[in-house]
Formats: C-alpha cells, sequence, structure tokens
C-alpha cells in the first residue's frame, strides 16, 4: 500500500498500515468488500475532534481502462461526502498528541459503490477530515490493490 498526506495538516500522519477487520492480522492487498483497519500514527498538535464536528469525506479512483494509464475517478453519489466521521470509522474523541489513531473504513454499508467496484484492481482512496469547530483539515491519500471477494 502506498500512502500520503495530501494537505498541510495540523494533523500529520506518520504512517498508515492496513489491517483486517478485526485490527489484529496485517491484511494486503485489501479486501473492499470487507470492514478495513488502517492503523494510522498521527500527531495532532492542538484541538480535540468530537461528534458532531468532525467531518469525514472519501473520494475514489480506479486506474487504467478506455483512459489508458491514468487515474480515473469513480462517482460515489454523494454517499461519502461530508459524513460524521465519529459514526463512520474514526474513534472520537480524538485528543491532542502522537498517537495510533485506528481508522475502520467500512464501504459494506454502501453497495452502490461497491457495486461500481471491480475484484482484483488498483484503486486511489482520498480519505480527508474537517473540524468545522477549529477548521482544521487532515487528507490522506492511499493507493492500494483491492480485493472485492
Amino acid at each position: 500500500m502506498h500512502w500520503w498526506q495530501c494537505n498541510s495538516g495540523p494533523v500529520q500522519f506518520l504512517n498508515a498500515t492496513p489491517y483486517d477487520s478485526t485490527g489484529t492480522k496485517y491484511e494486503y492487498p485489501i479486501h473492499l468488500s470487507k470492514p478495513i483497519v488502517v492503523k494510522t500514527q498521527i500527531i495532532n498538535p492542538k484541538n480535540t475532534y468530537v461528534k458532531p464536528a468532525l467531518r469525514n469525506t472519501v473520494n475514489l479512483w480506479k486506474y487504467g481502462g478506455w483512459a489508458g494509464c491514468t487515474w480515473s475517478s469513480i462517482p460515489t453519489l454523494g454517499l461519502l461526502k461530508d459524513l460524521s466521521a465519529c459514526d463512520h470509522g474514526v474513534p472520537c474523541p480524538v485528543r491532542p498528541g502522537n498517537q495510533e489513531l485506528d481508522v475502520v473504513i467500512d464501504f459494506t454499508q454502501f453497495e452502490q459503490i461497491i457495486s461500481l467496484l471491480k475484484d482484483n484492481q488498483p484503486y486511489q482512496l482520498e480519505y480527508m477530515l474537517h473540524d468545522n469547530t477549529s477548521g482544521d483539515d487532515a487528507c490522506m491519500m492511499v493507493q492500494a490493490w483491492a480485493f472485492l471477494q
């Protein structure tokens, strides 16, 4: 899995590792038809993030296709936009400090999106967090090979 931070902070991602839905077994390629636990190491320098202010948005891309060797956006039909992060995989509250943050990414409740994906393919995922109280943003981009079955 290849990942990078896609904004300048203030929250900094130091590491991201995919695990199975139990969070105990390293898993790669990832399985998008099951919940994934991504163990991240972060530095949160100043604010505590809580429900309902902490929001998340996920964007997806597929690689290749008729456009050639490029990433093409996959429509998420607005289903993954401005969700309550604390209700969709982020363990809240997120307090200041250097810490492991185990984020659950679960597309199983979004069958409309899963049906647009193909098994055994590379995907790119942009995971964005926004805190409505402080205005803080955090963003991680991930490229991974994924199975659906």
